[in-house]
C-alpha cells in the first residue's frame, strides 16, 4: 500500500469514527438529558450507578480484546489472511464470554452486599443482577466485533452498530419510564438495545466486513502465534479495565453519598466526553493504520500522519472545549436548574477530556509498536492515581473532588505516554501539539474578559471568532489540508 493510500485510509477511518463518537456520545448525552427531564434525579442517579458498575465489568470483558483485535486483524487483513481473521474473532468471542460469565456470577453473588453496605438500598440488588446478566455478555461480543471492524478499517460498521444501539435505547428506555418502570425501565432499555445491536453486527455487518480468499489463492502463514496475540491482549485487558474503573468510580462513589450527586456528575462526565471525541476517534483509527505502517518500516510517514492527526483533531475539539469552559452552567440549566450544581465539575472534566483524548492517540502508537506492556503500566499507574484520589476527594469536595481526581489521572497518563514515546521517535512534533493549545488559550482569555462583565453570550461568540482567527495566525491548519481531508472522508473507496 502506498503512503498516500495509507493516509487516505486512515483519514476515512478517522472520519467515520468521529461520526461514530458524535453518534455514541452525542445521542448518549441526549438520552440522559431526555430522561433527566422526565425522571427524578434520584432515579437517574440509580440508573447511572448500576450502568456504571456494568460498564466497569465490560471494561475487563470486552474493551481489552477490542484493542488487541484492532491491531492484529489490521496486520492479517493487510496480508490477505481472512481465515486467520475469522479464527481471531471466534477466539475473542469465546474468551470474552468466559471472562464475562465468571464476573457475572461473582457480582451476582455479591449484589446483596454491594447494594446494602454501599448504597443502603436492598432493592438495587435485583436490578444490578439483571443489568450484569443481560447487558454485559451482549456488550462483550459487540466490542469483539467492533475490534474486528476497526482492524479491517471498516469504521462505517462501527458507526452503524452504535447508531442502532443509541436510537433503540432511547425508544426502549422511554417506553419503560412512561409505563412506570423507573430504574428498571432504563436498564431494560440498555439490555434490549444491546441485544438488537448485537444481532445487526453479527448477522448483517460481520459477513460483509470479512474479506473472502480467492479459491486459487493460498493464505500465508501467520508470523505471530496465538500466545503472542493472547499476551498482547492480556496487557490491554488490565490497562483498559483499570482505566474503566477510574472513569466510572466517580459516579459509583458519589452514589454512596447521594444518588442526585451521581446523576449530576454522570451527566457532566457525558457532556465533557463529547469535547474529546474527535481525538479519541483519531486514536482508534490510528492503531490499525500505524500497525500497517510499522510492518513496512514507514516511520517518517507515520510521524507526519501522527502530527497531522494531533494538530487537526485538537483544533476541532477546541470549539466545544471553549464553549464548555466559558459557560458550563448554560448547558446544565437546559436539563434542569438542579444540575447547575455540577457546573464547576463540568469545567474541570472538560479539561480532563482533552487530555485523555490526546493520550489515546499516543497510547495507540505504543500499542502499534507492540508496547502493550508499557501501555498497561501507564494505564495502571494513572488509573490507580485516579482511583485513590476518587476514594478520598469526593468526601471533602463533593462533585469537584471527583472531577479533580479524574483530571490528575489524565495528566499522569499523558505525561507517562509522552515519556515512553520519546524512545520510539514517532511521537507528534511539539508544534503540532502547541499550536492548537496556544489558539485555545488565547481564545479563552478573550472570552473570559467579557464573562467577567456578565456578557456571557457575547463572550462565547467572540471567543469562538477569536479562536478561528488564532488558528489562522498560528497556522494550525490550512485550507488545502482541510479540503483534502474532507474529500478523502467522503469518497466511497480509497485509491490505492
Amino acid at each position: 500500500m502506498t503512503t498516500k493510500a495509507a493516509f487516505n485510509k486512515f483519514a476515512r477511518g478517522s472520519f467515520f469514527l468521529i461520526l461514530d463518537n458524535l453518534v455514541n456520545l452525542g445521542i448518549g448525552a441526549i438520552f440522559w438529558v431526555i430522561l433527566a427531564k422526565i425522571a427524578d434525579p434520584v432515579v437517574i442517579g440509580q440508573g447511572m450507578v448500576i450502568t456504571g458498575l456494568a460498564t466497569t465489568v465490560i471494561g475487563f470483558t470486552g474493551h481489552g480484546i477490542q484493542v488487541g483485535l484492532s491491531k492484529y486483524i489490521s496486520e492479517y487483513d493487510a496480508r490477505n489472511m481472512p481465515n486467520t481473521v475469522r479464527r481471531l474473532i471466534r477466539n475473542g468471542i469465546k474468551g470474552g464470554l468466559i471472562i464475562s460469565a465468571a464476573l457475572v456470577v461473582a457480582i451476582s453473588l455479591l449484589s446483596g452486599q454491594i447494594s446494602e453496605l454501599a448504597y443502603k438500598d436492598e432493592s438495587l440488588a435485583l436490578l444490578l443482577v439483571f443489568s450484569i446478566a443481560t447487558f454485559v455478555p451482549t456488550q462483550t461480543i459487540i466490542w469483539v466485533l467492533i475490534g474486528a471492524f476497526q482492524g479491517m478499517q471498516e469504521m462505517r460498521y462501527v458507526t452503524a452498530a452504535d447508531l442502532v444501539f443509541q436510537l433503540s435505547r432511547i425508544g426502549f428506555a422511554l417506553f419503560g419510564l412512561l409505563y412506570g418502570l423507573d430504574v428498571f425501565g432504563i436498564l431494560l432499555g440498555f439490555s434490549l438495545a444491546s441485544l438488537l445491536s448485537l444481532g445487526v453486527c453479527y448477522l448483517i455487518l460481520l459477513p460483509r466486513a470479512i474479506p473472502k480468499l480467492a479459491t486459487d489463492q493460498k493464505e500465508p502463514e501467520a508470523k505471530e502465534g496465538m500466545k503472542q496475540v493472547t499476551r498482547f491482549t492480556s496487557f490491554n485487558y488490565l490497562e483498559v479495565g483499570i482505566k474503566t474503573i477510574a472513569v466510572q468510580l466517580g459516579v459509583i462513589v458519589l452514589g454512596t453519598q447521594s444518588f442526585e450527586w451521581a446523576a449530576f456528575y454522570g451527566l457532566a462526565l457525558l457532556i465533557s466526553k463529547i469535547v474529546g471525541s474527535f481525538s479519541r476517534s483519531v486514536g482508534m483509527a490510528l492503531l490499525p493504520a500505524a500497525s500497517v505502517q510499522m510492518t513496512t518500516d514507514s516511520r517518517v510517514e507515520l510521524r507526519n500522519m501522527v502530527s497531522t492527526a494531533v494538530r487537526i483533531s485538537t483544533m476541532i475539539s477546541g470549539f466545544g472545549f471553549i464553549i464548555l469552559v466559558i459557560d458550563p452552567s448554560y448547558f446544565l440549566n437546559l436539563v434542569s436548574h438542579k444540575y447547575v450544581e455540577a457546573a464547576l465539575a463540568l469545567r474541570i472534566l472538560a479539561v480532563a477530556a482533552i487530555i485523555i483524548a490526546m493520550s489515546s492517540i499516543f497510547t495507540a502508537l505504543l500499542n502499534a509498536s507492540n508496547r502493550a506492556k508499557e501501555v498497561a503500566k501507564i494505564g495502571f499507574s494513572s488509573a490507580m492515581t485516579g482511583i485513590t484520589l476518587t476514594l478520598i476527594l469526593p468526601h471533602f469536595f463533593g462533585l469537584e473532588g471527583a472531577a479533580i481526581a479524574f483530571l490528575v489521572s489524565a495528566i499522569v497518563n499523558l505525561s507517562l505516554a509522552l515519556h515512553k514515546l520519546r524512545k520510539e521517535n514517532i511521537t507528534a512534533t511539539s508544534r503540532s501539539m502547541l499550536r492548537p493549545a496556544f489558539a485555545i488559550i488565547s481564545a479563552l482569555v478573550v472570552g473570559q474578559v467579557f464573562v467577567m462583565f456578565h456578557q456571557v453570550l457575547l463572550g462565547v461568540i467572540l471567543a469562538i471568532a477569536s479562536y478561528i482567527a488564532f488558528c489562522i495566525v498560528y497556522r494550525v491548519t490550512t485550507k488545502v489540508e482541510i479540503r483534502k481531508l474532507i474529500s478523502i472522508a467522503v469518497k466511497s473507496k480509497t485509491t490505492e
